[in-house]
C-alpha cells in the first residue's frame, strides 16, 4: 500500500433501501490509493449495492462517497466514468459481432484522415492481447469466437486501456483456468505497483488472500469489519467474519459415504465431433455424482453441451437408462427427466426480466397444467415458494426479476429451476460459479441430498475442491479426450491436476 491518501475512495454513511428492504444500512470504510481492497460478503450482503452506487447506476438514500479528495455530486456512470471509474462485471457485456479491436477499443480512438486506422487499430490491440497472455487470440477475429475466458480477459483489458483511477473487478477469474487466472493475479499486482487503485470482488478465498491489502467484510447490507492482509490473517477468518458460523466446504468426500448402485441411468458411447471431442464414454449410476475436470480448451464444455443436445454430434449414442435416444435435444432430455444447468446463467439460463416464480416453474408448466392446457396458479406459486424457501434466495417480493438479483441470488434461481421438475439424472456445469461460500455450503448440500435419494448428477467444475467434496470418482479429461478417472479414495489436487496437465496420474501412470 501507498499511504498517499488513507482515505482515497472514501464511503461515508451509505444507506439505500428498495422500498422495505434495506439493502445497505449506514455503510462506511476507506480505500487507499494504490491498493488492492477485496469486498467480501454472502450474496445480498450488500456488495453489488454499494458497488452500484460508485459506479453511479444507483443514487444512495443518504451518505456521501468522496474519491480523491472530490464529492460525488451526481451520480450516473458519465459522471463516474469522468471521475476516472470503471468496472468490469461479473456478467460479461462484449459485442459478438465486433472484432476483438473493436471490443477493447469501442471508441476508435485510432484515426487517420477522419478515417480509422486499422493497421494502427490492429497493432496495438495485438500489443494488449499480447501483455495479457492472449498471443492465440487474433485481433481481427469476431469476439464471439473467443472462448469465454478470453471474452472475460478482453474485457479486463477494455477497462484498463483507458487508464482508470480506480477499477472495480466482480468476479474476474469466475470464466478462467487456473494459469489465466495467476496471469491476471501477476498483471493487477504490476498495476498496483503503477498505482491504480483497485477494488476486487471475489468468493475465492486463496486469490483474496494472494492479492489483497486489506479485506472489508460486509453481512446483510451493514459493514462488518476490514482486515488487514498479514501473516496472521486465515481463510477461517474470512469466513466466520462473512457467514458467522463454521463452514465444512472444503472437506473432501470419504470413501464410506460413496454411492454404489449398478442400475445405470445415463451413458454416452462413443460421443464424438471432429476437431472438438475424440470419441468418449462415460457411465452414471443412480444415486451417483460424476465429477469432470478438465483444463480450458481439454473439450470438457464440448462434451457438457453435446451430452445434452446444446450442440450437434458427428457420431456416438446418448443412453437414458438404457433406452438410446433417437433424438438428442434439450427438449428430448427434459421429457426423459434429464436437467442441465448451464454455466452461463445470463446466456442461457435465466429469463431475467420475468419474474423468480416463472423461472422456478417454467420447467414444470406441464405438471401443474389439466388437459386443457389452464395452468394451476396456486400449485405453481406453492412450488416455486417451496424452492426458494429451499436455496434461502433473498426476494424483495415473489414478483422481483433476477436481473435485480445480485449473482449468487441468481444462480440459486437457475439451481431451482432445473431441480424444481424432480429430474432422475442432472448435468451441472459450474454449480457455483461466482457466487459466495454460504450459498455454495447450501447447493453442495443440496446436490449431496439428491444423490441420496437416487439422482444421479454429473459435476463439470473448474473448482478442485468442489469436485472432491461432491464427486464419487472424477473424469479427466485432456486434448478433447477423457484421459483417466480418479476413485474417491485417490483423490488430491496433485493428482487430478497431473493428470489434466500432463496426462499422467500421481502414481506415474501414463493415461
Amino acid at each position: 500500500m501507498s499511504g498517499k491518501n488513507t482515505e482515497y475512495l472514501k464511503i461515508n454513511n451509505i444507506t439505500k433501501a428498495y422500498g422495505v428492504v434495506k439493502a445497505l444500512t449506514d455503510v462506511s470504510f476507506s480505500i487507499e490509493q494504490g491498493e488492492i481492497h477485496t469486498i467480501l460478503g454472502e450474496n445480498g450482503a450488500g456488495k453489488s449495492t454499494l458497488v452500484k452506487i460508485i459506479m453511479g447506476e444507483e443514487t444512495p438514500d443518504s451518505g456521501t462517497i468522496t474519491l480523491d479528495g472530490e464529492q460525488v455530486k451526481t451520480y450516473t456512470p458519465s459522471a463516474a466514468q469522468a471521475m476516472g471509474v470503471r468496472m468490469v462485471h461479473q456478467e460479461l457485456a462484449v459485442f459478438e459481432n465486433m472484432t476483438v479491436a473493436e471490443n477493447i477499443y469501442p471508441s476508435h480512438s485510432f484515426k487517420k484522415g477522419g478515417r480509422i486506422d486499422y493497421k494502427e487499430l490492429y497493432r496495438e490491440t495485438g500489443k494488449q492481447l499480447e501483455r495479457f497472455g492472449l498471443k492465440t487470440v487474433n485481433p481481427e477475429e469476431q469476439m464471439g469466437g473467443v472462448t469465454l475466458a478470453g471474452q472475460q480477459m478482453i474485457e479486463i483489458i477494455r477497462c484498463i486501456v483507458a487508464n482508470p483511477k480506480v477499477i472495480i473487478l466482480d468476479e474476474p477469474t469466475s470464466g478462467l483456468n487456473d494459469e489465466e487466472a495467476d496471469r491476471l493475479m501477476e498483471i493487477l499486482e504490476r498495476l498496483k505497483a503503477e498505482g491504480m487503485t483497485i477494488i476486487y470482488i471475489s468468493h475465492r478465498l486463496k486469490e483474496i488472500m494472494r492479492i489483497s491489502d486489506r479485506v472489508t467484510i460486509m453481512r446483510d447490507g451493514q459493514y462488518v469489519t476490514t482486515l488487514l492482509n498479514d501473516e496472521n490473517l486465515t481463510e477461517n477468518d474470512l469466513i466466520n467474519n462473512m457467514v458467522g458460523r463454521d463452514l465444512t466446504l472444503y472437506s473432501i468426500k470419504k470413501p464410506q459415504d460413496v454411492i454404489h448402485n449398478e442400475e445405470v441411468v445415463f451413458e454416452v458411447k462413443n460421443l464424438a465431433k471432429a476437431h472438438a471431442l475424440n470419441p468418449s464414454n462415460l457411465q452414471l449410476h443412480k444415486g451417483e455424482i460424476l465429477g469432470i475436470f478438465g483444463l480450458e480448451g481439454s473439450g470438457v464444455t464440448k462434451l457438457s453441451r453435446m451430452m445434452y443436445g446444446l450442440e450437434r454430434k458427428d457420431s456416438g449414442d446418448i443412453y437414458v437408462k438404457g433406452e438410446k435416444l433417437n433424438k438428442v435435444t434439450p427438449k428430448h432430455m427434459v421429457d426423459k427427466q434429464v436437467m442441465y444447468l448451464n454455466n452461463n446463467r445470463k446466456v442461457a439460463g435465466l429469463l431475467l426480466d420475468m419474474p423468480v416464480t416463472d423461472n422456478v416453474s417454467l420447467p414444470i408448466l406441464g405438471k401443474v397444467s389439466n388437459r386443457l392446457g389452464f395452468i394451476n396458479n396456486k400449485e405453481l406459486k406453492k412450488i416455486s415458494t417451496e424452492y426458494i424457501k429451499k436455496f434461502s434466495i433473498a426476494l424483495p417480493s415473489l414478483s422481483t426479476k433476477p436481473r435485480k438479483l445480485s449473482g449468487g441470488n441468481q444462480q440459486k434461481v437457475m439451481m431451482s429451476a432445473c431441480l424444481a421438475p424432480e429430474p432422475e439424472v442432472v448435468i451441472v456445469n459450474e454449480p457455483t460459479r461466482g457466487i459466495d461460500v454460504g450459498a455454495k455450503e447450501e447447493i453442495h448440500k443440496f446436490l449431496l441430498e439428491i444423490a441420496k435419494k437416487g439422482v444421479g448428477v454429473i459435476v463439470f467444475s473448474s473448482e478442485l475442491p468442489e469436485l472432491m467434496r461432491l464427486s464419487d470418482r472424477i473424469k479427466i479429461m485432456r486434448d478433447n479426450t477423457i484421459v483417466g478417472e480418479v476413485e474417491c479414495s485417490e483423490f488430491t489436487e496433485q493428482t487430478l491436476m497431473r493428470y489434466a496437465a500432463v496426462g499422467v496420474s500421481g502414481k506415474g501412470e501414463e493415461a
